[in-house]
C-alpha cells in the first residue's frame, strides 16, 4: 500500500537523550498538527472523487528520526493505489451484469480527472462519446498520478517547520 513519509531528522544524540516528556511533547506535535495537516492534503485530492479512500495517518518516534505515515484504508483504498501508483494494462469484464456500460469516442477522448505529476481536479469528461456495451475490454492502464510524491515535495518545508517549532517548545519545556 503506498504512503507518504515526511521525515525531520536530528542528530541521533538530540533524540537519544530526549526524555519521556520530550518523546510525549513531540508526539503530541505529531498527533496534534503534522497528522491532521497531512491527512488534509490527501483528502484535497480526493475530494471530487466519487469514490473517496478515508486517509488515517501513524506518527514515529524512533532513536534516529521521526516520521508520519499517512496511507489510504477503507473499501477504496485500491483505487488510490491504482489512480496513483498507475496500472498496467488488464482486462475488465462484466461481473454483476451481462454486460459493461460505459461512454467512448475512440483513443484520446477520454480527459481525466487527475494528470501525472500530481496535478488533480476536473470533471473526468468523455469527448464525442457514444454508449457502449461490450461484455469484455481491453483496459491500456494508466499512468501514475504520483500523488504522494507532490504532497511530501509541498508539504515537506510545512511538515519540518512545524517538528521544529516542537521541537522548540519541547527544550523550553524541559529548561523549565
Amino acid at each position: 500500500m503506498p504512503t507518504i513519509a515526511i521525515r525531520v531528522t536530528r542528530s541521533r544524540k538530540t533524540i537519544l537523550g530526549a526524555s519521556e516528556l520530550a518523546v510525549k511533547l513531540l508526539g503530541d506535535v505529531l498527533e496534534n498538527e503534522a497528522k491532521p495537516m497531512l491527512i488534509k492534503q490527501f483528502d484535497e485530492v480526493v475530494a471530487n472523487w466519487e469514490h473517496k479512500p478515508v486517509f488515517k495517518a501513524r506518527k514515529f518516534i524512533r532513536p534516529n528520526k521521526i516520521w508520519v505515515n499517512v496511507f489510504p484504508s477503507g473499501e477504496n483504498a485500491d483505487i488510490w493505489k491504482w489512480v496513483s501508483r498507475g496500472t498496467k494494462a488488464h482486462d475488465i469484464e462484466a461481473k454483476n451484469k451481462p454486460f459493461l456500460a460505459f461512454m467512448w469516442g475512440g483513443k484520446g477522448s477520454y480527459k481525466a480527472k487527475t494528470a501525472p505529476g500530481g496535478r488533480y481536479g476536473g470533471p473526468g469528461t468523455v469527448a464525442g462519446g457514444t454508449l457502449r456495451r461490450p461484455r469484455k475490454v481491453r483496459h491500456p492502464g494508466n499512468k501514475p498520478r504520483l500523488f504522494e510524491e507532490d504532497i511530501a515535495k509541498t508539504q515537506g518545508p510545512e511538515f519540518s517547520r512545524v517538528m521544529e517549532n516542537g521541537w522548540r517548545r519541547t527544550i523550553r519545556r524541559l529548561n523549565q
